[in-house]
């Protein structure tokens, strides 16, 4: 399996009525901080290494998760030394563990339950991908940016913003990928910029898109889906991962 980054570095302001005093990624659920189903649940799907990209607060986030030995999994860190959003944390991390190759990246406060393994083979299959996207069908669309994909190739078309006027069920973006290196190389270094609203567009054409009908999603970036996280996690962690 293909190296993963974990992308920790929000500020989370709309979950600070909730959780004001620590990181989201530490937001806790069930008497467990968030991270440690997303860690838990990856080493299942058979990844070994995770980079943290972490910010704000990110000295609480490596005292709770170490070395990554209680997941069995090896965990280094990359620190943003101020916000760089989505694509330039992605580049910041990326150069300071030395990635080369292709490799996951998964955003800190979402938890997708897609098959990672599925996706890197697909993205292996497609030479002229710079990045995979999972996909998920949600049935109220309004919060979330939607994407138009060509079914019978799934090369990305468009992304939509968030339309608050929007009804009904769409495909949205699961914050689930993998990257290619001439994605990430063209991020110039120590810059803000945003993956989805900066880098994706930028790259139509070589975007491709995979469906996962089947996989739980959840955003925890507000305080409502936050409050149903452990709903999420019952129907797939075992009992003495909670």
């Amino acid at each position: 399996m293909l190296p993963l980054v974990l992308l920790c570095g929000g500020l989370g302001t709309r979950l600070r009525s909730v959780v004001a005093d620590r990181p989201k990624v530490l937001a806790p659920v069930a008497g467990q901080p968030f991270l440690h189903y997303l860690l838990h649940h990856l080493r299942r799907q058979g990844i070994r290494e995770v980079v943290l990209s972490t910010g704000y607060l990110g000295e609480m986030v490596e005292a709770f998760a170490g070395d990554g030995a209680a997941w069995d999994l090896a965990l280094s860190y990359a620190r943003e030394p101020e916000p760089l959003g989505t694509g330039g944390a992605l580049r910041f991390a990326a150069d300071e563990a030395g990635l080369a190759t292709p490799f996951f990246v998964l955003n800190g406060d979402t938890f997708f339950s897609g098959d990672l393994a599925l996706l890197q083979a697909q993205h292996a299959t497609t030479p002229e991908a710079l990045a995979s996207l999972a996909l998920v069908e949600v049935p109220d669309a309004r919060r979330y940016g939607t994407v138009a994909s060509i079914p019978e190739t799934g090369r990305i078309t468009a992304f939509t913003e968030k339309d608050p006027a929007r009804t009904g069920a769409a495909w949205i973006n699961a914050g689930a990928y993998v990257v290619d290196p001439a994605l990430w190389r063209g991020i110039p270094p120590a810059t803000k910029v945003s993956l989805e609203r900066e880098v994706f567009p930028q790259a139509l054409g070589r975007l491709f898109a995979h469906p996962f009908p089947e996989a739980l999603f959840l955003d925890i970036g507000t305080p409502a889906d936050y409050a149903r996280a452990e709903h999420y996690f019952q129907p797939f962690l075992p009992d003495d991962a909670a």
